[in-house]
């Protein structure tokens, strides 16, 4: 066997022939064996051992070139992940800054947009689109799109990619229309004054406003959905934006509807007359759209200018019901649902409350309306806060601080029947509304006032006309129960069984918080909840009769029994649930059913004064939701 220059084993001249025969070796001869012969001749053994040593060192040499290439290899290699990972630091750094003044600019353009300086609310949607155009041109880069497939941190990037680019979008597309909608528009020029009210040019600015909530309402969808960044930086500038981004969303979703839907309802685009039924309900006695519908009238509108008409009790029982209950609905709150006045909204739904409250109108006056306002001694307080205070005709003074408890206390300690006390009610809700729709005030600050008290459920509207409920589907003000999977809303309400004034001194504290995520992209919350009974413990003898309500026609003594529903989001489950404290009997809900295809469950707690009760119910989304936060509506309180 020979080897060659590299080392190798040659098996050159190897064949498939046959075998020869094999003859045994011949010995070496004397001298051929003798040290001599081994060391000298044309063999030369000795320069055979100089030549492999050669060899050897020639490969050594190869190696130690082939070596120092790759080091060299390796170290420019080395080099370029050294030099992209510092571009990349600073590429992102320069994008997180971006973003992060990107979301001041939002805030700032909120400012000025509340504080009525459009000027400065355009000039912050230049500076808004700067930052995001600056934010994307960094991780639009292809080194972006690959460092978005690496390990562990390639989630958070391919995140920021993903918000970035939602939010170019919004520059390209809806900044513009929004700056159009925005430039020279005063807020100034929405008002009500004198029984007027006026809204400017706003009409005219519908279609850009509604094109620019289109565009930032899908961006913010894409916004929320991104989640379960690890890089504590990323995530921080990434939730203020989606938080600011949601805010914003919500209030241009707001304006734009407003701008589509006032000039009708007000009659300001044809010179029709509408007429609509405005609801005063009593939170003293809960239900669970905020209190019994404790007085009602009509409000006219001709183009812009409101008249008021008298109020009356809403205390009147049909001994039938006056439209046709679903089963699901008699099973869930009874017949009397349709048949009491003050029962109309035992249901959340405040659509089918209003259609139910025209219907016994119409039967109570022969008059068809346009639609339904509700408003509680909430809102009313909000209102008179900013138009000042006012004196009643019987002499009663309300204003922004006194309106709540005067309405839902004082007035049943002062009047000590029925009738006096419903009079005193429909009398203070006629007079406020007539008070402030003819005062003048400072109207960016009633805007502020009334949209706080529609995002807190204390106002709700319903249109009668199709088209314009469809344009209320879907916000707050509609009061309506979330059918949509995608949209994930949980519902916690309230239905009094106390039948007197008791829920005054009843104290709610309600959480909401996030638990986990299923494999599936269901997300998990916790809703606890905590009542409290807080009446006086002499209640008994303290407090009128009128107040402590009545059991099979004799007086309490200060309970407060209250029936409490849970709405899973649609798609999404009651996941388990405890209960716990006074008046509770055991750890299961009364009711597991459907409503409305959203699965409800619900419990009825009888608390003695001092007593209190707490529920814990984990509640998931459905997977359509794709990540979003479940948010919770809930019967308005007190506050």
């Amino acid at each position: 066997m020979t080897f060659n220059n590299d080392g190798d084993n040659l098996f050159d001249g190897l064949t498939d022939a046959p075998m020869a025969r094999m003859e045994p070796p011949t010995p070496p001869s004397a001298s051929e064996s003798s040290p001599s012969a081994r060391s000298s001749g044309d063999g030369n053994p000795g320069g055979q051992h100089r030549s492999r040593r050669a060899s050897q060192r020639r490969l050594r040499e190869r190696r130690r070139k082939r070596n120092r290439r790759i080091l060299i290899a390796v170290a420019v290699v080395l080099g370029v992940l050294i030099a992209l990972g510092a571009w990349f630091g600073i590429s992102g750094l320069k994008a997180k800054n971006e973003v992060e003044q990107a979301v001041a600019a939002v805030s700032q353009i909120q400012t000025s947009v509340s504080g009525g300086d459009m000027d400065q609310a355009v000039s912050g949607l230049n500076d808004l689109a700067d930052h995001i155009d600056a934010a994307y041109q960094q991780t639009n880069s292809p080194i972006w799109a690959l460092a978005s497939w690496m390990p562990y941190v390639g989630s958070d990037i391919g995140a920021v990619r993903s918000v970035v680019g939602a939010l170019e979008t919004v520059s390209t597309d809806a900044l513009p229309s929004l700056s159009s909608a925005l430039d020279g528009f005063s807020l100034d020029s929405i008002s009500v004054q004198n029984g007027q009210v006026q809204i400017g040019d706003l009409a005219s600015r519908a279609t850009d406003l509604t094109t620019a909530s289109e565009v930032i309402s899908q961006a913010n969808d894409e916004l929320q959905a991104v989640d379960g960044m690890r890089i504590e930086q990323l995530a921080n500038a990434v939730d203020s934006a989606k938080t600011q981004f949601n805010t914003v969303s919500s209030l241009l979703d707001t304006v734009s509807r407003a701008a589509q839907l006032l000039p009708k309802m007000l009659g300001l685009e044809d010179g029709q007359t509408r007429n609509y039924l405005l609801i005063s309900q009593n939170n003293a006695e809960l239900r669970t759209t905020g209190g019994i519908p404790g007085s009602w009238g009509v409000i006219t509108v001709s183009n812009g200018a409101i008249s008021v008409s008298e109020f009356d009790s809403a205390s009147k029982v049909s001994e039938t019901p006056v439209v046709e209950l679903t089963g699901e609905e008699k099973v869930l709150f009874g017949e009397y649902l349709a048949e009491y006045q003050q029962d109309i909204n035992f249901t959340p739904d405040f659509p089918r409350s209003a259609y139910i409250g025209t219907v016994m109108w119409k039967l109570l006056k022969n008059q068809d309306v346009d639609g339904v306002i509700s408003v509680d001694p909430v809102a009313l307080q909000r209102m008179l806060a900013v138009t000042g205070g006012m004196t009643m005709s019987d002499g009663t003074v309300l204003d922004g601080q006194n309106t709540v408890q005067t309405l839902l206390r004082d007035s049943y300690v002062r009047f000590d029947t029925q009738t006096t006390q419903d009079a005193f009610f429909a009398l203070a809700a006629q007079e406020v509304f007539e008070h402030v729709t003819h005062t003048s005030g400072n109207n960016t600050e009633l805007i502020k006032a009334l949209s706080g008290a529609v995002t807190d459920g204390h106002i709700m509207l319903w249109s009668a006309h199709e088209d314009e409920q469809e344009v209320l589907a879907g916000t707050t003000i509609a009061g309506e129960l979330e059918n949509d999977p995608t949209e994930p809303v949980a519902g916690l309400y309230f239905n009094d069984l106390t039948q007197g004034k008791m829920d005054w001194y009843l104290e709610r504290e309600v959480s909401l918080e996030y638990e986990k995520t299923y494999p599936n992209g269901e997300r998990q919350y916790a809703l606890h909840v905590k009542l409290t009974n807080t009446a006086p413990t002499d209640a008994a003898t303290s407090l009128p009769e009128l107040v402590r309500g009545y059991w099979n026609g004799e007086p309490r003594s200060g309970e407060i029994e209250t029936t409490t529903y849970v709405y899973a989001p649609a798609g999404g489950r009651l996941v388990s649930w405890e209960f716990d404290g006074s008046g509770v009997d055991d750890s299961e809900f009364d009711t597991l059913s459907v409503h409305e295809g959203l699965t409800y469950g619900s419990k009825t707690v009888t608390l003695q004064p001092g007593e209190s009760c707490e529920f814990t119910i984990h509640v998931s989304s459905s997977s359509e939701a794709e990540g979003k936060e479940i948010t919770l509506r809930q019967t308005p309180t007190l506050e």
